[in-house]
């Protein structure tokens, strides 16, 4: 398979090159064809003016958009942007390679979006989410350091969750383009956690580069279900989720697996938030929202839970906007 690996940082001996280096390293050990791209090396110029141009529309005035699907019925990407391009058409899976900076990528790999991903020739017209480039099949990962710890950024710390942080790269970047993903690498902390805490890290790198074309993908809804760009199709509900037995050894053998299903409906896209009381409380509840086409669907997924003869649901249907 080809992989294209798309890096972004200033220092060739940061832990963060260590990582996208070990992850070519891995890959071509495995037999799969890596490009490398590490905007720094190549000086790739972020900026996205009429610098991506060789052929003139309107010399007066710069229309982004119309401006890329010009150049691409006339050849006329310039050629840093069309390298980058041919090599993003070719591959198989694309990992972005970045250090966390301020809550996002940093402004070269930004830029390489801006300027590499371009209407007409990457995206416009059908060529959208699962008629993207990706065609749905293709994956998209990132490869990430962090300043601080996962704590930080696991929905109770003070910065924001990182599902939310990856929405612009996840859904935008990669999906956006028809690239489907998997959960991101996170080298969290990597300054902090000494030698033998980095060599773990490279070792799990290394687990996920061998699983790379075989592990399950998340999903995100297709762009199928919101015809002509409006609302969802599918309804959201509010459940809430009491337990009306014993939590009795029987119990307890099953929670694996109830929770291997609840991680199966997190990455197929059904569960879109998950919060629980204390177990110990009196009378424990789980809160959640999903994503389905009515009541009965959902029923019928609580009914295959490994659990479901303990669990009471209580399903309230939010309101759809029009």
């Amino acid at each position: 398979m080809k992989v294209l690996i798309v890096h972004a940082h200033h220092e060739p001996k940061s832990f963060s090159s260590s990582l996208a280096k070990r992850a070519k390293e891995k890959l071509l050990s495995l037999g799969h064809e890596v490009t490398f791209s590490d905007l720094y090396a190549l000086k790739f110029d972020p900026v996205s003016d009429r610098r991506n141009f060789t052929t003139t529309k309107d010399s007066g005035y710069l229309k982004q958009q119309a401006k890329e699907v010009h150049a691409t019925e006339n050849d006329g990407f310039a050629p840093d942007v069309e390298a980058e391009m041919q090599q993003l058409e070719a591959a198989d899976s694309v990992i972005f390679s970045f250090p966390l900076w301020w809550f996002g990528m940093p402004a070269i790999l930004k830029g390489w979006a801006d300027r590499v991903l371009a209407a007409g020739r990457i995206y416009g017209g059908p060529k959208l989410f699962e008629g993207g480039i990706g065609g749905g099949i293709k994956r998209g990962l990132v490869l990430m350091t962090t300043g601080g710890g996962e704590a930080t950024y696991g929905g109770w710390g003070v910065n924001p969750a990182l599902d939310r942080m990856m929405t612009p790269i996840q859904h935008g970047t990669s999906w956006f383009n028809g690239f489907r993903l998997l959960n991101p690498f996170v080298a969290w902390s990597p300054a902090h956690i000494g030698d033998e805490g980095r060599r773990e890290q490279l070792r799990e790198l290394d687990r996920r580069m061998k699983s790379l074309f075989d592990v399950a993908l998340l999903t995100l809804p297709p762009l199928a279900d919101f015809p002509s760009f409006s609302v969802d199709t599918k309804n959201r509900f509010q459940v809430v989720v009491q337990f009306v037995k014993p939590f009795d050894e029987e119990f307890h053998r099953l929670v694996p697996a109830e929770h291997k299903m609840i991680d199966e409906w997190r990455r197929d896209g059904r569960l879109l938030e998950f919060a629980r009381s204390e177990m110990d409380d009196p009378n424990p509840r789980v809160f959640m929202t999903l994503r389905a086409t009515d009541a009965a669907e959902l029923q019928d997924w609580f009914e295959q839970l490994p659990l479901a003869d303990y669990l009471e649901t209580e399903v309230t249907k939010l309101h759809k906007p029009v």
